[in-house]
């Protein structure tokens, strides 16, 4: 099998004039780019290809640079060659990007490309991804983010309990307010409506120093927290170190590192208790699994930056794998929870089923 044709779709949105935020910055919206790999082989009279599509929240002329990146660039690394050796793509898609960095927008397209040729060698043997990986879950824990920081306190603790009537067990929300107050006001609210048998994580968005990180840590392990979630800048991994040596409550931190040697700085300095690699940043399913491979081998646990199946078939291969992040169930969304459990993809390649 040989891949003929590579089709790229730039879906453009229009931005919301009342974008969601968190400490850091406002996420309009910008739309995604969708890449379709075509190939040579038939399945029932049916041509074989793969297909992925990566998101942006930021930028509006960022899905139409990451499209002609893959054009220009990554296109005649892929052009010929066979999915069976997908590994092998994405190993020289990351040498060809290393000249200009491959950490950044390159990484996404890597990770574009590497999601497609899994889902095409998922459909080529009519099986989900995670059984070409080998299976370990058969249904993983998922928590609703759903507590942005431009909502009100109403309008958090009526969203958190929506969560909860629809079977969530774990609730995000986001924090890093000008002061620890507030705070603590907030996690209060959502605690009341929510109980206390509901796991509730927190996430500054990298806004704070590490100082005052490790204060409101201190107050939010208190408060029962599960998790305080990426409270410094991404890079700094000697902060994140001081942070896990002083603090009782999990340390997770991971959407905003690239690639699986990131990990490796944070794991060998024990500056993280819960990874969470991000599909884009990353570089895509054979990325993910690396770095869960290798946060298994440290005893850290494994919770995704996003959701959908694509994160749900890499976790369901990791021994580690704690949480699925997601949103609000909608009367379209793909799967019904299960005592707060996301059952695995049925699916050839990514698709749902």
């Amino acid at each position: 099998m040989q891949i003929t044709r590579l089709e790229i779709t730039v879906h453009h949105r229009v931005p919301n004039p009342d974008p969601i935020r968190d400490a850091l910055q406002a996420l309009p919206g910008a739309g995604s780019v969708e890449v379709t790999l075509h190939t040579d082989e038939t399945v029932h009279g049916a041509s074989i290809s793969g297909t992925s599509e990566i998101y942006f929240g930021r930028i509006a002329g960022a899905p139409d640079a990451l499209a002609s990146l893959i054009e220009h660039e990554l296109q005649p690394l892929v052009l010929g060659s066979d999915p069976a050796f997908v590994r092998a793509t994405h190993a020289a898609m990351v040498r060809e990007t290393e000249y200009h960095g491959t950490a950044g927008l390159a990484t996404f397209g890597i990770a574009a490309i590497d999601t497609a040729l899994w889902d095409c060698q998922g459909k080529a043997l009519g099986v989900p991804c995670w059984q070409l990986w080998g299976g370990i879950h058969s249904r993983l824990p998922a928590y609703a983010m759903v507590g942005w920081l431009n909502y009100s306190l109403s309008r958090v603790q009526e969203i958190c309990a929506e969560a909860v009537a629809q079977g969530f067990r774990g609730v995000k929300i986001k924090v890093g307010a000008p002061t620890l107050r507030e705070d603590v006001v907030r996690i209060e609210a959502v605690r009341t409506v929510v109980g206390d048998d509901v796991a509730l994580m927190v996430d500054a968005n990298q806004a704070l120093s590490t100082a005052e990180a490790i204060r409101r840590g201190r107050a939010f392990q208190e408060l029962g927290c599960f998790w305080w979630e990426e409270p410094i800048p991404a890079a700094d991994v000697d902060g994140y170190a001081a942070l896990v040596q002083a603090l009782d409550i999990p340390i997770a931190t991971g959407e905003n590192l690239y690639t699986p040697a990131d990990f490796a700085r944070f794991l060998r300095r024990d500056a993280v208790d819960i990874i969470q690699p991000d599909l884009r940043r990353a570089g895509g399913p054979t990325a993910m699994l690396q770095i869960g491979t290798l946060a298994a081998a440290f005893r850290r646990s494994y919770a995704s930056h996003g959701g959908g199946p694509v994160q749900l078939n890499v976790m369901a291969c990791l021994p580690n794998a704690i949480y699925l992040e997601t949103g609000l169930l909608g009367p379209d969304s793909p799967f019904a929870l299960e005592e707060g459990c996301v059952p695995m993809p049925a699916g050839a390649g990514f698709a749902w089923s």
